[in-house]
């Protein structure tokens, strides 16, 4: 008999971590290596990316300079300020959204769906979303607590005839942000005689 085992795993830093050590740190300003250094497992070159492109697009204004060690670091503060996190979306650059962020958008935008709305709704022609897919996803997020089962699927003799698609809906709580949540998946080794986690977790998002 299998026992489920409930583990604790920290998720990878991201444009959310960031950018709230970021508005923390705004007072006095801050470095590359100042949200680095808070960014467990980051290199300043990931934060040096997200930081230029925020100047960039406006967000942040480099404010002075200060000597460390041997280098010059850049000091920004905050210019326009947002609760969430500006994120460089795949529009931005001229390419299509990915499939599951098409997904989460469409779930946003509708009150309740089955899976084949969904699908209809979030695939476009160039873009064409598997329903496959879309089903998986859904299942993921029913089970994380992200959707509301209205309706469960019924499968029937004969399938597809007499079955029925599930209805859904993004719960209230759960819709918090434009960001679709990521499938994530943990490679660590686990230890059962003291119930926790040997060195550390790796944590990746398989492409959608």
């Amino acid at each position: 008999m299998r026992i489920p085992t409930h583990i604790a795993v920290a998720l990878p830093r991201g444009p959310e971590h960031y950018w709230k050590e970021m508005r923390a740190r705004n007072a006095r300003g801050f470095t590359v290596q100042d949200i680095a250094l808070s960014s467990e497992g980051v290199s300043n070159t990931t934060v040096k990316r997200y930081i230029w492109w925020l100047e960039k697009q406006g967000y942040v204004v480099k404010v002075g300079s200060k000597k460390d060690g041997y280098a010059i670091a850049n000091i920004y503060k905050i210019k326009r300020d947002s609760r969430t996190a500006p994120i460089e979306r795949a529009e931005d650059k001229g390419k299509p959204a990915t499939a599951r962020q098409a997904l989460w958008t469409a779930m946003r935008t509708l009150p309740q769906f089955g899976v084949a709305e969904l699908t209809a709704c979030a695939s476009t022609e160039e873009r064409p979303i598997a329903r496959r897919s879309a089903e998986l996803y859904v299942q993921k997020l029913v089970s994380a607590g992200v959707l509301e089962m209205l309706e469960a699927p019924k499968r029937a003799n004969g399938w597809p005839r007499g079955a029925r698609g599930g209805l859904y809906r993004l719960k209230p709580t759960a819709n918090v942000g434009p960001l679709a949540p990521k499938l994530c998946k943990a490679d660590f080794v686990f230890d059962p005689n003291k119930n926790r986690v040997l060195g550390e977790a790796v944590v990746t998002e398989p492409r959608s």
